[in-house]
């Protein structure tokens, strides 16, 4: 049985999150512009990658990542810790894993099931392949994260694969819409409208690089995703939750897709 001081934090905790819609959670415009500017030139950068005009990986600028990585051990660096965003917070957060025995194709054609996600992936509670026309691909998928409190998404993407050579790819996914889910699971479950929330989860892109060597496939996940600034005084609640999930995220996200491949079927004789 929980305690008393355990009860009271909790109360706490529920108390100043049944505030926040009246804090100033509104997604402005110029929070808006500036998360696209900030994506353009992360995605200026990816193409430079792709190109060959910069080295095909983010994290191998920094030589010390190499060895682990090769150990096949994730790397995991904050690319925005001093963020001065107007009205909101962008994460961006980049990861590698090597997923040993495995090819390019293994690991694009997994990351292009998305109608498998909800399978693979922890956070994805429900994902949908909703069109395809070649290399472009719209997508819907409900996000679940559980910190003190429970977060809910419904979120649409449109992601573009674009294939550098026989062994490397980069997968862009930007998001077209999200909307929270309040009180999910509930009678009065409501989907809100979008910008017009908690602000957990306004905005979320990721990009893939993905190079297939002698004995296996170097994975790098870029993921750049906006949430709400933390209200004043309530840094010591909010702040944990939204500077957390990002990481998080990105965490299992690599982990979990290491370990689905090393286990898959689909290696043998591929």
């Amino acid at each position: 049985m929980p305690s008393s001081k355990k009860i009271f934090i909790l109360f706490i905790y529920s108390f100043l999150l049944s505030g926040l819609h009246s804090l100033g959670s509104s997604l402005q415009t110029e929070t808006k512009e500036s998360f696209s500017r900030y994506a353009k030139n992360a995605e200026k950068e990816l193409v430079l990658r792709g190109n060959g005009t910069l080295s095909f990986f983010r994290t191998a600028d920094l030589p010390a990542n190499q060895p682990g990585i090769s150990r096949g051990e994730k790397v995991i660096i904050n690319l925005n810790s001093e963020d001065e965003t107007p009205g909101g917070i962008i994460h961006d957060w980049i990861g590698a894993v090597f997923i040993p025995g495995v090819r390019l194709k293994n690991v694009v054609d997994t990351l292009l099931d998305y109608d498998s996600h909800d399978q693979i992936f922890s956070e994805v509670i429900d994902s949908r392949l909703k069109n395809r026309s070649g290399d472009l691909l719209t997508v819907y998928m409900r996000f679940k994260k559980k910190e003190i409190i429970t977060v809910v998404t419904d979120t649409w993407h449109e992601a573009a694969l674009h294939s550098i050579s026989g062994t490397r790819a980069q997968l862009f996914s930007r998001s077209t819409k999200i909307n929270e889910v309040e009180n999910f699971g509930e009678k009065n479950e409501t989907v809100l409208p979008e910008g017009e929330d908690h602000g957990f989860l306004w905005r979320m892109n990721s990009y893939w690089s993905l190079e297939e060597r002698e004995n296996g496939v170097l994975v790098e996940c870029r993921s750049i995703t906006l949430s709400r600034d933390i209200p004043t005084g309530l840094g010591f609640i909010i702040g944990p939750i939204i500077n957390k999930m990002p990481r998080e995220s990105l965490e299992s996200v690599l982990e979990t897709l290491k370990a689905h491949l090393a286990g898959s079927p689909i290696i043998a004789g591929s």
